[in-house]
Order: C-alpha cells, then structure tokens, then sequence
C-alpha cells in the first residue's frame, strides 16, 4: 500500500486543481452560527490555507493570478481588500505561517523542484532565504510563541511531524509513528502543547501531546460511537488556548473547551455549524490540514468559497 500512496496523492491533486467554473474565489467572514458576514480580502484564483496573522490586519494566502501550478503567497488586508504578492518566483509556494510578531512569514517553495523552507522579512521587505532543505517535501505548520521552534511536515511516502529549534541541528521526529501519518500540527498559544491529527488508532483523529512529552496524548475528536460521525482534522486553536477548533467530514466544524494551564483537560466537542460549498480545495487529499482560519477571540472564521458576483 505503501507504495503506491504518491502515485494516488499525485492523481487526487491533479483532479482537484479548481475548475473555471469556480473561479474567481474568495475569503468570507464566518459566525459562530455559520452565518456569512461578508466578503475579506480580494477575489483572486486558486485560493488556499488562509492564514491571519497575529494582530488580526492581515490574511496571508497560497494563490495564483496567473499559471496552473504557480502560485506565490499573497497577503490580504482585511481593512482596505487591497492584496500584494510575497517573494514571487517560477513554482508553486504553499503553506504561509505567521510568525509570533507578524514580521515574517514561513512557506515552502517549488521554485528549485523540492518544497523547500523559506523564510521571508516582512519587515523591513527582505528578499526571501531557504532555511532548510532535505530529501522529499516540507511543509510548515506551526511557529512556537518563542519564535525559536517550527513544526513542519515532512513528506515522503507517509507524512510525519517534525520540530525543529529553527537554524540548529537536526529536526526531530516529535511522535516517531512508524506506521502512522501524523499531520497538522499546531502549538498552543503557550507553546507548552500541541495539537496534531493522526491515524494510529485507524481513522483520522484529532490530538494534544504536551510539547516537553510527545509520547502522552489525549484524543480530543468525538468517537464514532457517540451517536454521530466522528473522527476529525484541521486544528486550530483560540488566542487564549482556551478552545480548540476542528472540521469533521470537510465541512462540519466542532468546538471543544480546553485547558493548557498545567494538566491538560478538555470538554466534549461541540458542533458548531455545516458548510457545504466551502470544503476549501484540496479537499480529499488533504482533509487534516486547516482550510480556514479562526479570529483570536474565536468569534470569526474565514473560508474560502467561490466568488459570488
């Protein structure tokens, strides 16, 4: 099975690339009852894994306005609609992650063939550097409140997270799963836990290990055995650490009330709303990684849809 999980990925991508027929896109502010706000941003093509940034001003985005298969992270802001390009180059950059202060912002590139670590200053405006290469692809997802760690994924036939003291040494394969994806990885706002999605008790479920001791965890989604679907992905936590957010089936999203001072403690998960329709793109090939985004007092999320004229 194992060797065959590329070639399947490759085709699933190449199906799911948007048609003409959803285009233009754009982001849309979402309530707490999965009632449309509005339109956030600018329309563009190809819109994916929006990401706010610290002070809630800017969403940064992988998207395209120009080829297939190149895009170069945008960001949007939220105030004017106004967009600008970041570090744009031949290939396709995907997964912008803020860091802490909002002055730099993480991607991964295909620029040089491999997805590469890059780093870019956002300022000052600074060209961008690669800060980290290694055989097959990585993908960040999530820099630590210090600014001194990244979680990224790396990408070879199975994915597995890795953390990293960001410029030293070697990454560590944080949960070691020989046999299990991991994926989606988020600190928490204390940067003391994290919270990732896994398959090592079969389907796809969402977790927190506590950073210092990957090998404890404590699964957050709802069992299948609770009356309704379980399972999950796409984490995301409130600013405050007290709520972790998760999308169940691609368009169902959930709410669980935590606790990341000292133990870990959870509540049980809570649907919020459905949405149909906003599935993001990518949606089957990459169900645990987040296609929305969640405002810090977790009153606001944004989703990427069709452009409604």
């Amino acid at each position: 099975m194992r060797t065959v999980l590329p070639f399947l990925f490759a085709a699933v991508c190449y199906a799911q690339q948007p048609t003409p027929e959803e285009m233009p896109q754009e982001m849309v502010w979402v309530d707490r009852s999965g009632k449309i706000l509005g339109r956030v941003g600018a329309t563009q093509m190809s819109m994916y894994f929006p990401e706010i940034s610290p002070d809630g001003k800017s969403i940064a985005v992988s998207a395209r306005d120009g080829e297939v298969n190149d895009r170069d992270i945008w960001i949007h802001d939220v105030a004017s609609g106004v967009k600008r390009v970041v570090a744009p180059a031949k290939g396709n950059d995907n997964f912008p992650v803020w860091s802490p202060t909002g002055k730099q912002i993480m991607f991964t590139s295909s620029r040089l063939r491999d997805y590469e670590l890059y780093r870019k200053d956002l300022d000052p405006d600074k060209p961008e550097v690669p800060i980290y290469k290694a055989p097959d692809a990585q993908y960040p997802r999530s820099w630590s409140p210090t600014g001194r760690w990244l979680l990224f994924t790396h990408a070879e036939k199975k994915r597995d997270v890795f953390l990293w003291q960001i410029g030293e040494g070697e990454p560590i394969d944080i949960f070691g799963y020989q046999n299990a994806w991991t994926e989606g990885a988020r600190f928490s706002p204390n940067g003391l836990f994290i919270a990732y999605v896994s398959n090592a008790d079969g389907p796809f479920e969402v977790y927190v290990s506590p950073t210092r001791e990957p090998g404890k965890k404590w699964k957050v989604s709802r069992p299948l055995s609770n009356g309704w679907a379980g399972g999950g992905g796409q984490v995301r936590w409130r600013a405050d650490g007290k709520e972790l957010f998760y999308m169940m089936g691609n368009d169902t999203l959930l709410s669980v009330e935590v606790n990341t001072q000292g133990e870990f403690t959870q509540g049980q998960p809570k649907r919020l709303f459905s949405l149909p329709g906003m599935k993001g793109n990518f949606p089957e090939e990459s169900p645990w990684i987040a296609k929305y985004d969640v405002s810090a007092d977790g009153q606001r999320f944004v989703f990427v849809r069709k452009a409604v004229q």
